[in-house]
């Protein structure tokens, strides 16, 4: 060892002679490599300064699990599947002129003026049905929302395999008084509805 330096780790700069650690790490930190490691002078706390320990690396959260049979939005996928269950029924459905014009009752008439109103009614997605005789000759049973009704009970062969189903149905009204009426079919047999659908019915003067 050369003369007048004492033992103890030391520090070379380029194009400057080595010099003594120990001065150096009384006056702040020393910091190595990625990993920091500060040592306190004069009562100073070993932990890192706030800015380096702001840049550590965050740990990675653990990964949610998700329970079983649950969908991203966390409702479950059989919810989805009893939807589409229900949603494929058969349904009947009901068309007819939204807003129709009563003509005005003119003076010197004796008769108020009335209005024919023709409604026409689907029965939709009946292949979905567990048993289709249930749809077989059905009673139509008209309700034009002003007291009255239409009824017409079909004459049908007995149900066999295979043996056609009316799909399509008509009925026809005249209203005498403007207002909104909402016109049901109904289909039943022996009295009990089997399925029933409705349109609204806008007359005005």
């Amino acid at each position: 060892m050369k003369a007048g330096m004492t033992d103890g780790p030391t520090v070379a700069g380029i194009g400057a002679s080595p010099f003594l650690l120990r001065p150096a790490l009384r006056a702040g930190f020393f910091w190595a490599g990625l990993f920091g490691v500060g040592f306190a002078a004069s009562g100073l706390g070993a932990e890192p300064p706030a800015a380096v320990a702001a840049a550590a690396p965050t740990p990675l959260a653990a990964p949610v699990e998700r329970p079983v049979g649950a969908s991203s939005v966390g409702a479950p996928v059989e919810s989805s599947v009893e939807a589409s269950a229900v949603a494929a029924e058969p349904k009947l459905t009901l068309r007819a002129p939204r807003v129709l014009m009563l003509r005005p009752r003119m003076p010197g008439e004796a008769r108020r003026p009335s209005l024919e109103v023709r409604v026409s009614a689907r029965l939709e997605d009946l292949d979905t049905a567990e048993n289709p005789e249930d749809y077989y000759c059905l009673e139509e049973v008209w309700d034009w929302d002003d007291d009255t009704e239409s009824v017409y009970e079909p004459d049908c062969d007995p149900y066999e395999p295979g043996a056609d189903i009316e799909t399509f149905f008509f009925g026809s009204h005249r209203f005498s008084l403007p207002g909104t009426y909402r016109v049901w079919l109904r289909l039943q047999r022996s009295g009990e509805t089997v399925i029933a659908g409705n349109v609204m019915v806008r007359i005005r003067n």
